[in-house]
């Protein structure tokens, strides 16, 4: 079995966050504060260090 390295989940889980607000699209650093239940500011550099717009704008 080939395993990912933690590094490569982390990216994945990052890129593929959805908001738990299904009201429209919010910026894509609410939808990682959503899913790993941290603050705005961790959310943001999570989204700078995968190389991701945390203003791009998402939705469910």
């Amino acid at each position: 079995m080939d395993r990912q390295s933690d590094e490569a989940l982390l990216r994945h889980a990052v890129k593929i966050a959805l908001p738990r607000r299904s009201r429209g699209y919010q910026p894509r650093w609410v939808a990682v504060m959503d899913t790993f239940a941290v603050g705005s500011t961790v959310a943001h550099e999570l989204c700078v260090r995968f190389d991701l717009n945390p203003d791009e704008m998402v939705r469910q």
